[in-house]
């Protein structure tokens, strides 16, 4: 029982020296006195802890805040990505990247439609018309140039055309859509970006890159591929058209009675990409 009592004295005294540093002066020890159950009574001195090491640990550290400069140098790293520029674009087209080269161009068109799309992070099919012919001509030649020909606006519009201005039929033209495996011929839009092609191989459609976001809708690519940047391909279309009419008889604008497949009728405009 007295060995107890001891203890249970004893251990609140010891931290108190601890927290306080322990008297380093010269100053006498402190003399206490514990009496036990049998009337005897033990004496004991505390005497100061002469080492000066063992009272400076301190037991604050554990409930210290965790640094946040990690987090500052993942932000850093984000701002340290390269800006979207014609420079750029044209090195990712060369190395074959064309995943990359279809994100740059997408910051691109965000960038050179002005102030408000570039706050809001996307464009509004309204502020095509603010992107220079110069400039969207620029990206056009970019992907044409390091495409062979098969990849860029022009190209699109060209197919877009062809397909009688039908955004359906010219999703099916350029791959935006995959055909599905059913006895019914049923379309469906590629999910992205798993499902689109980054590659040129022998079976990637013409016109397939640079993909245009249709989740508002087809007017934004609407405006683009009729901008006057391409008023050109607009008049050499149009004459290829004419020519192709008086060789075969018929004219383009023949075939706007024409009635849709099934599947077209059906499909709803649940763009994906």
């Amino acid at each position: 029982m007295a060995n107890a009592s001891l203890q249970s004295f004893l251990l609140p005294q010891h931290h108190s020296f601890a927290s306080n540093g322990g008297s380093h002066d010269g100053s006498p020890s402190a003399l206490f006195k514990l009496s036990t159950n049998t009337g005897s009574s033990i004496s004991f001195r505390l005497h100061p802890n002469t080492s000066r090491s063992v009272t400076t640990t301190s037991t604050t550290n554990s409930s210290a805040p965790t640094p946040v400069a990690p987090a500052a140098a993942s932000a850093a790293e984000e701002d340290s990505s390269p800006a979207p520029s014609l420079d750029l674009l044209s090195r990712q087209l060369a190395a074959g990247d064309y995943r990359q080269a279809d994100e740059t161009t997408r910051a691109l068109i965000i960038d050179l439609a002005g102030e408000s799309a570039r706050r809001r992070g996307y464009v509004f099919f309204s502020e095509v018309q603010f992107i220079s012919a110069e400039d969207l001509r620029a990206i056009d030649e970019l992907w044409k140039e390091h495409s062979n020909g098969k990849f860029g606006y022009s190209v699109q519009r060209r197919l877009w055309e062809k397909s009688q201005r039908d955004f359906t039929r010219f999703f099916i033209r350029v791959g935006w859509m995959k055909k599905l495996d059913t006895e019914v011929e049923q379309y469906n839009y590629r999910a992205f970006p798993d499902e689109f092609m980054w590659e040129i191989k022998d079976d990637t459609p013409e016109g397939h890159l640079p993909l245009t976001n249709a989740l508002r809708g087809t007017q934004l690519l609407g405006n683009i591929l009729t901008h006057p940047a391409f008023q050109e391909e607009n008049q050499q279309d149009e004459a290829a058209a004419a020519a192709e009419s008086a060789t075969t008889g018929q004219s383009k604008d023949d075939n706007k009675g024409r009635e849709r497949p099934k599947f077209m009728k059906d499909f709803k405009p649940d763009y994906s990409f």
